[in-house]
C-alpha cells in the first residue's frame, strides 16, 4: 500500500513536539496520523493503555486491605515521598503504587490520615470524574483527615492577563523576558497563548478553578469543612509538601469530612 501523503506543515513553536512528531512519523505512525489527527488519537490511545493498567492492577486494593493511617500522594509524578503511598499511572521513580486513581482508589474505608494531590486535579472530566474522584477521597479519609488540592489558579491568572502586560504573567509561571516555560519547554509568542497552555496543556487539562468552584465540587461531595490555604501552611503538621516553584500560580485549598 503506498504510503499516504502528509500535508505540508510549519511546526508551531507552542507545543513544537507535537509538530515535530507528526511530521517525522514513517510507515505504519504515518498511516494513522493520516487516518486520525493525533490531537484526537493521541488521547485515545492514552485511554486504551490506562484501561490496560485498570485490568492489571485489579489486585491492588486487597494489597492495602488491611492499611490504616496512610498519607496519601496522588498523582505525585515524579515527587514520591518517602513514608508515602505515592500514587501515579507512570511507574516513575518514587512512585510506590501504580494506580489509576480517577475511578477508584485501592484504599479501605477511612484508612487515610492524609491525602495530598498538587497539580493532578485539573486533569479530571469536571462532569465524570471530579465527583467519583472526591467521594473516593472522603471515603477513604478518616473523619478527621484532611484533603489538600493545589491546581492552577483562574482567578490569578485572569487578573493577570487584563492587566495587559506581560510581567505579571512572567511571575506567576516563572518565566524570563524571554517568555520561556520551565514547565512546558517551549515559548509564547502572544498571552493568549499562554493562557490555553495553562488551562487547557493539549488535551491534559480538563477545567480551571478558582476557590469558590473548588470550595463548592467539595460540598457537593459531602466534605463538610473547606478553606482557602497558602503555601507551605496546612491544618494538618506534616502535609504541606507543596512545590515552591508552583507557589506563584497555585491555588491551595484543604478539606475536612
Amino acid at each position: 500500500m503506498p504510503t499516504p501523503p502528509q500535508p505540508t506543515m510549519i511546526p508551531c513553536e507552542t507545543y513544537p513536539f507535537h509538530g515535530r512528531y507528526v511530521a517525522r512519523a514513517r510507515g505504519i505512525k504515518r498511516l494513522l496520523f493520516w487516518l486520525l489527527p493525533r490531537h484526537v488519537g493521541f488521547p485515545l490511545w492514552l485511554e486504551l493503555q490506562t484501561t490496560l493498567l485498570r485490568l492489571r492492577t485489579l489486585g491492588t486494593p486487597h494489597r492495602y486491605r488491611h492499611a490504616r493511617d496512610l498519607w496519601l500522594n496522588l498523582g505525585a509524578g515524579d515527587k514520591g515521598q518517602a513514608g508515602w503511598i505515592n500514587v501515579d499511572i507512570a511507574p516513575l521513580p518514587g512512585i510506590n503504587c501504580v494506580y489509576d486513581c480517577r475511578r477508584q482508589l485501592p484504599f479501605p474505608d477511612q484508612s487515610a490520615t492524609a491525602i495530598f494531590c498538587e497539580h493532578f486535579f485539573e486533569h479530571l472530566d469536571y462532569t465524570e470524574e471530579v465527583p467519583v474522584f472526591l467521594s473516593e477521597c472522603r471515603r477513604v479519609l478518616q473523619p478527621h483527615g484532611v484533603l489538600r488540592l493545589i491546581v492552577p489558579d483562574t482567578e490569578r491568572y485572569l487578573h493577570a492577563y487584563t492587566q495587559g502586560r506581560w510581567e505579571p504573567l512572567r511571575r506567576l509561571r516563572s518565566m524570563g523576558n524571554d517568555n520561556y516555560d520551565p514547565y512546558l519547554n517551549t515559548p509564547y509568542h502572544t498571552r493568549m497563548e499562554l493562557i490555553n497552555a495553562v488551562f487547557r496543556q493539549g488535551h491534559e487539562h480538563k477545567f480551571a478553578y478558582d476557590y469558590e468552584t473548588l470550595a463548592h465540587v467539595l460540598q457537593q461531595a459531602g466534605f463538610r469543612h473547606v478553606c482557602h490555604q497558602q503555601f507551605g501552611v496546612s491544618q494538618r503538621a506534616g502535609l504541606a509538601i507543596d512545590q515552591p516553584q508552583r507557589a506563584p500560580e497555585s491555588l491551595y485549598v484543604e478539606a475536612i469530612p
